[in-house]
């Protein structure tokens, strides 16, 4: 899929740049779309010459946080239905279930935002929650573009350091991903063992 990638992308000329941008918005809007492998090559065409550097890391910056926006607005419509309609699951969810989300979010909800682009399958949904809390917007996309900065640093660095080699990309990318998993669930395991533990400890 990479080789296949790196051609397409290679043989549109500057237009390869409005492919990095959507698909930094849309691994937001559709968390299995392979984003940050797109993002890597973006890394091996500035060593290529391909496309300058800054410019790669404008336009996928751009791109993150186009796709949070759409999540978020996907967030305040989501609680303006339960608004108008309180009593009404909507997909699965409660609106009990939706008030423990935005609780969740008012509490540690700008941390979740800084770390946003660094977890794999639900960052977009982290802005969606946002909208359902009501943060404020520009808080919300400002946290945003701060995560997308460091992550697209971090992945063109990557990208750069295979130095246009489409094997050793298609490895280190599968390194990324195994390692950013780990650490997913890791911090899942922990926060499971915290709230058991919290359970079983007598009440003071």
């Amino acid at each position: 899929m990479v080789e296949y990638l790196d051609n397409l992308i290679a043989h549109i000329g500057l237009l390869g740049l409005l492919v990095l941008g959507l698909a930094a918005a849309l691994e937001y809007v559709v968390p299995p779309f392979p984003g940050d492998t797109i993002t890597l090559l973006g890394g091996v065409y500035a060593v290529r010459g391909e496309h300058p550097w800054p410019l790669v890391f404008l336009v996928v910056v751009a791109g993150s946080v186009a796709g949070a926006f759409i999540n978020y607005q996907v967030g305040r419509w989501l609680v303006g239905r339960f608004e108008r309609r309180p009593g009404d699951a909507f997909f699965g969810i409660t609106h009990a279930r939706l008030e423990a989300v935005q609780g969740q979010m008012r509490h540690r909800g700008p941390w979740l935002l800084l770390a946003n682009r660094f977890i794999p399958g639900v960052r977009g949904l982290i802005f969606v929650a946002a909208g359902a809390a009501h943060m404020p917007r520009s808080n919300a996309l400002i946290l945003g573009a701060l995560s997308a900065m460091a992550h697209t640093g971090l992945v063109l660095a990557l990208g750069a350091a295979v130095g246009g080699n489409l094997e050793r990309l298609e490895a280190l990318m599968w390194r990324y991903q195994r390692a950013v998993l780990g650490l997913v669930v890791v911090g899942v395991m922990a926060v499971v063992v915290r709230a058991l533990a919290k359970r079983k400890s007598p009440a003071t």
